[in-house]
């Protein structure tokens, strides 16, 4: 353990950042959670719509939301390797570019020029590994001391349930305004 310290430098947590840098980063990873998870949910809420505006009835959106399950459940051991082999930083990295692949994938759905249905499938592969909560966990837990941890893990909680009423309310308000 000394040798880590060492090679890491004084002062420094085992992600690599220094002690002096903590709140922000605790901060800006807190915020962080909360914006991944409010897109999440805000495209839940979307989902059913511009699935019947691409024509695709109750069992094709039932097979859309089913795939997006299982490839969450698949992807859950092959995030957590990627993390422990990787780091909790370059997991929540990834997460991060697995959200952005999704979303991006969902907004060229909603193209008339480029095949709707096909991209919105698509749009749930980078689902497997869209773990952002557990990413968000291991990072706070490295950078918090441990009789801060609870604290620190249940304002990530916080940011959960900000998510889930920001993200529907934001959803549902976009797909009755917009259509």
């Amino acid at each position: 353990m000394q040798e880590v310290r060492a090679s890491r430098g004084q002062g420094q947590s085992p992600s690599g950042i220094g002690t002096l840098d903590l709140p922000w980063v605790m901060l800006l990873m807190y915020v962080l959670a909360a914006l991944e998870l409010t897109c999440l949910f805000m495209q839940f809420s979307i989902m059913p719509y511009l699935s019947r505006r691409l024509g695709l009835d109750s069992v094709a959106f039932g097979y859309q939301q089913t795939i997006f399950g299982v490839l969450q459940l698949l992807g859950g051991p092959v995030f957590g390797r990627f993390a422990d082999q990787r780091g909790a930083r370059a997991a929540f990295t990834l997460s991060f570019l697995a959200s952005s692949a999704l979303y991006l994938l969902l907004a060229a759905a909603c193209s008339p020029a480029l095949p709707g249905v096909a991209l919105l499938f698509a749009s749930r592969l980078p689902g497997a590994l869209m773990h952002t909560l557990p990413a968000a966990q291991m990072v706070i837990t490295d950078l918090s001391a441990p009789e801060k941890r609870p604290a620190a893990l249940g304002r990530l909680g916080l940011c959960f349930g900000v998510g889930v009423i920001f993200g529907s309310l934001l959803g549902g308000t976009l797909s009755s305004t917009c259509g």
